[in-house]
């Protein structure tokens, strides 16, 4: 075999694979990103899975489960023991599970479209356009999320539906910024100044060329913003602004009604708390990987 033929048999092994499917393969090769994969798939199948995991449905109390109108703890009966109101724990926290997917989902979608919307505007158009929405953005970043959150509640009232839309509302500087400087980076680039000089159309360009390449680092804060959702909404629940049904299965409602009840069934606080802790790290771990597997400069640590 000749030395040319070498040559191209070595390139033809070494051929690209794709961004996507590079970092896909750094994902995979990542414990702590397996790890959170391994979290978040326990609770998807919780999730799915509820009506066949519990022995008990989650707004069904079973009185005769109290000791003397206080709750138990877990039993052959009941794995988690009973709250306060005599409804089973463990299907309350599987199908809380459904709740909390749901919200870090809707949230971080509402975040997330306008975000990308009004980050792209304001990266690929600049001058006016660009100081009005960072500015608009800077007042929202200026108020500390949690209470931006509660004002917004306290606005359009209590219930699953406005937390979520209150917290998706908080999450939008985050992607509009992020995304506004990813745009910036790519504004200029070569293959931009190319489509430019061919006659393609600016918000071809945009639509078709710059977001695709500038999307990689609020694909990670999506996924990290999921955790911080899930925190969010369970601490609107704990102050009882998220649902207005106690019968209805939510974390952190869970936590405020095991309030009083501390030092006799700290149960009620722990195991929620646990499956908050479980469902959060894991998101984090997911996002730490995805951040690592996308970046260039931290290729090699993985």
């Amino acid at each position: 075999m000749s030395i040319a033929q070498l040559e191209a048999a070595e390139i033809a092994f070494e051929q690209p694979t794709g961004l996507w499917r590079d970092a896909m393969h750094r994902f995979v090769r990542n414990p702590g990103a397996m790890v959170g994969v391994f979290f978040i798939s326990a609770i998807v199948f919780c999730a799915i899975f509820a009506p066949w995991l519990a022995q008990h449905a989650p707004d069904q109390p079973d009185y005769s489960a109290l000791h003397n109108g206080f709750p138990t703890g877990p039993s052959a009966k009941h794995w988690f023991g009973v709250d306060t109101n005599a409804y089973d724990e463990f299907a309350r926290i599987v199908y809380g599970a459904r709740i909390s997917l749901l919200v870090g989902v809707v949230t971080v979608a509402i975040g997330l479209s306008a975000g990308l919307v009004l980050g792209s505007i304001a990266g690929f158009v600049g001058g006016t356009i660009d100081a009005v929405i960072m500015r608009c953005m800077d007042i929202m970043l200026a108020i500390p999320g949690f209470l931006f959150a509660i004002g917004l509640v306290a606005l359009l009232g209590p219930g699953l539906r406005n937390v979520m839309l209150a917290v998706g509302i908080v999450q939008v500087p985050i992607f509009a910024r992020l995304l506004r400087g990813s745009i910036l980076a790519q504004r200029e680039s070569d293959y931009v100044l190319a489509a430019r000089a061919v006659g393609v159309r600016s918000p071809s360009i945009l639509v078709a060329h710059v977001v695709p390449n500038a999307i990689s680092p609020v694909i990670v804060q999506a996924t990290l913003s999921m955790a911080t959702a899930i925190i969010d909404v369970a601490g609107l629940g704990f102050l009882g602004l998220a649902l207005a049904n106690p019968a209805t299965a939510e974390w952190g409602s869970m936590l405020t009604r095991a309030n009083d009840y501390l030092v006799s069934t700290p149960f009620l606080a722990i195991i929620p708390g646990l499956a908050i802790l479980i469902s959060v790290l894991g998101f984090n771990l997911i996002g730490d990987g995805l951040r690592e597997a996308l970046d260039p400069k931290l290729r090699g640590r993985v």
